[in-house]
């Protein structure tokens, strides 16, 4: 073989070994148990916990919201049972008045937008973007019972939460 060949050869091998071993390392990476480990912890280090208290009765009160804004996720700010809770569930009732209010906390873009369970925006149910830390912006709209998740345009696959709405009695 000549040492042309011989070179093109190791090369190839090389190359493929490479894709292999780099196929391997994704894999481990995005395997199943790996992401339901990571989705034990709070993404954000701000945030203490995953678990909301979704109980209704903690929620008959509550008309206002704070959340602020990270890439990696919201974490609640108010009311009391959301605090340091990251994408935090929101119990609405249908047909109440909200208002929540967004806090940028590391100066990157980030909105708050209301989404249907088919991942379309609710009519005009989103806020403008806050792109400074320490700017807000407040989103007032009534809930309805087509409400799923509010979440961020601009990271809507990281900085998203559940809505779930209650029939009010």
């Amino acid at each position: 073989m000549s040492p042309r060949a011989d070179d093109a050869t190791r090369r190839r091998f090389l190359s493929r070994t490479a894709l292999a071993l780099g196929g391997v390392f994704v894999a481990g990476c995005t395997g199943r148990e790996d992401d339901a480990d990571q989705e034990s912890e709070p993404v954000v280090d701000e945030a203490e916990t995953l678990e909301t208290d979704t109980d209704p009765d903690a929620w008959v009160d509550v008309d206002a919201i704070r959340l602020d804004a990270y890439v990696g996720g919201w974490v609640g700010a108010e009311p009391a049972h959301v605090d340091r809770v990251e994408n935090p569930t929101l119990v609405l009732f249908e047909g109440r008045s909200y208002e929540i209010t967004i806090e940028n906390r590391d100066n990157v873009k980030h909105n708050l937008a209301i989404w249907n369970a088919a991942d379309e925006r609710v009519g005009e149910y989103a806020t403008d973007v806050v792109a400074d830390t320490g700017a807000t912006e407040t989103l007032a709209f009534t809930a309805t019972d087509g409400m799923a998740t509010y979440i961020c345009e601009h990271q809507p696959r990281i900085q998203l939460g559940d809505l779930e709405i209650v029939a009010d009695e």
